[in-house]
């Protein structure tokens, strides 16, 4: 196959090779950037929070990867990388990836991560786990915690929530197909419930580009006393692109678009530039830019990545009102 290749570094730092096509590739690729510019610029905004009172629990609506919450919220959906199962289920790839995060909002709160994923037969499987515990306020009642923001600052009733993911994915016509199954916990003060609930997703190539749509957090609510707390649906379109060699970088771009639960519609996108002296050790800068929420943080965030090897260390950062900041890092063995 004829056309310029361009080298896309794995998780071991060896750069993969990904050939451009001459025409429909390079179109694709501007297509992306488009979206990119789109994702950032356009969407109706969402009126007040992402998740209302009527919807939960807040670990299924944070940031649910490293990688993720540096690239804006849109997830590199070219590679392997375990943490895919907690954003669309169809991206699920890659033997023997096993990763882990944790992100701290200031000392009040803690929000846990990890996954792993293998091939199996002409699939892939993959399992994963998300765990918050904070502090709820007490007035009068304990009241669930609606967004990030409130992570900063520790109430008097001990609260807990945690989804534990199971994943399927496979070809079907061309088109990449997956399913997860997840068991959601939340705990608040005295009061326990649980649910079941489903993603599903679907990727497909277009060019050097991939393109994926999910559907996420279906299933019935939670019940927490008197309070009935409804799932947060959410429906993510978005698309990457593979890295394209720009002198001594790789350049990638990442795009999504997602609809919330309370209908309000929220773009993101990212960059990642990569830069390899050796063979084996590869350096990754990450900037990202989303239309967030209120009370779910400022809009640009920052991150990067070192893959040395079969290990790689990630790292993610975002600014809240009031000056805090949070935290993410992670590591990921393959």
């Amino acid at each position: 196959m004829s056309g310029k290749a361009t080298r896309t570094p794995s998780l071991s730092g060896k750069p993969a090779v990904v050939r451009l096509p001459p025409g429909p590739g390079r179109i694709a690729a501007a297509a992306l950037g488009a979206l990119t510019l789109l994702a950032a610029l356009a969407g109706k905004p969402a009126e007040g929070r992402a998740q209302s009172a009527q919807h939960g629990p807040l670990v299924l609506e944070m940031p649910a990867s490293t990688r993720g919450l540096a690239l804006g919220g849109a997830f590199y959906m070219v590679g392997n990388d375990s943490d895919a199962l907690f954003h669309n289920p169809a991206l699920i790839g890659g033997n023997g990836v096993v990763g882990a995060a944790m992100q701290r909002f200031g000392t009040a709160s803690l929000l846990s991560t990890v996954s792993g994923a293998a091939d199996w037969s002409s699939a892939s499987v993959a399992v994963g786990v998300r765990m918050l515990s904070y502090g709820a306020a007490d007035r009068g009642a304990a009241v669930l915690s609606h967004d990030a923001q409130s992570l900063f600052t520790s109430g008097s009733t001990a609260s807990s929530e945690a989804a534990i993911s199971v994943g399927y994915a496979r070809d079907v016509g061309g088109v990449r197909a997956g399913i997860t199954g997840k068991l959601v916990d939340q705990r608040l003060g005295g009061h326990h419930d649980a649910t079941g609930a489903v993603d599903l997703g679907v990727t497909v190539g277009a060019g050097p580009a991939r393109l994926g749509l999910a559907v996420q957090n279906l299933g019935p609510g939670l019940t927490l006393g008197d309070i009935e707390v409804p799932l947060p649906v959410r429906v993510t379109a978005g698309g990457s692109t593979p890295a394209i060699p720009v002198g001594p970088l790789d350049l990638g771009w990442s795009a999504a678009v997602s609809r919330e639960a309370d209908g309000g519609v929220l773009p993101g996108a990212g960059m990642e530039v990569a830069y390899w002296p050796v063979r084996g050790r590869t350096f990754t800068a990450r900037v990202g830019v989303r239309r967030a929420p209120e009370g779910f943080g400022h809009p640009v965030t920052f991150g990067g990545a070192f893959n040395g090897d079969r290990l790689a260390i990630d790292y993610a950062w975002q600014r809240y009102d009031g000056g805090e900041a949070a935290h993410r890092f992670g590591l990921s063995w393959r």
